[in-house]
């Protein structure tokens, strides 16, 4: 069965309607590095998080500064960190095993420039750079696009047939993100089938809002599988 985490939680009522739809995660931008639409202060996400009930996994999405990120790892103690800014191979492996220690698991970003279809990181080739995220023991990888002022969120899609490629290359869970939508996840999940699909812009009726019925449908096409 796919999973379904709804990203980019910024409200109470955002919150309760996932919930009620059965989604199975909840992502919270934190104190991102950047200016993005969902971004939260600690205090918010903390007590944003504290609504989450039992059987929902709380999942905190962050980026680049070891210390701040571990300094929200330590506060807010969610069931996952997803790394998902510009960290270097080096600052990934110190956050990895960092995080790790706390009890907390830990998903890395492999994001694709949504202008040229190239992973963004060091080691350009997508495989090998999944089997390195691997090896320094990452719980899981998501595939996203970016493009140059947005790390996520964008509303692109990335290469699903690379995709799929990524998810038979390596035993990690997969999640998949990037331009998914009621619309087109079930041929998404057809064609790549992850361990989970990750959805922020293709559920809202605003930036920072969620739909309630487009939440409700992508729940829907995703369970049919």
């Amino acid at each position: 069965m796919v999973r379904v985490k709804i990203c980019g939680t910024t409200n109470e009522e955002d919150v309760d309607i996932c919930v009620r739809f059965g989604v199975d995660a909840l992502g919270f931008v934190v104190e991102y590095p950047i200016p993005v639409p969902w971004n939260l202060r600690v205090e918010e996400a903390g007590r944003l998080m504290e609504r989450v009930p039992p059987f929902v996994s709380r999942v905190c999405v962050v980026g680049d500064d070891y210390d701040r990120v571990m300094e929200i790892a330590t506060t807010l103690r969610p069931d996952t960190i997803q790394l998902h800014g510009n960290e270097t191979l080096e600052e990934t492996k110190r956050l990895i095993a960092s995080i790790r220690a706390l009890k907390i698991k830990v998903i890395k970003a492999v994001r694709f420039s949504s202008k040229t279809g190239r992973v963004v990181s060091e080691i350009e080739d997508p495989l090998k750079l999944c089997d390195t995220f691997q090896a320094m023991g990452v719980d899981a990888i998501v595939l996203d696009a970016a493009t140059g002022s947005m790390p996520g969120g964008t509303g692109r899609k990335i290469d699903w047939g690379l995709a799929a490629k990524i998810r038979k290359s390596v035993s990690l869970p997969v999640i998949l993100a990037g331009g998914l939508n009621p619309e087109n996840v079930y041929e998404a999940i057809s064609q790549v089938r992850p361990y989970a699909v990750d959805v922020l812009s293709g559920v809202e009726i605003h930036k920072g809002k969620k739909d309630p019925a487009k939440v409700r449908e992508l729940v829907r096409h995703v369970m049919a599988l």
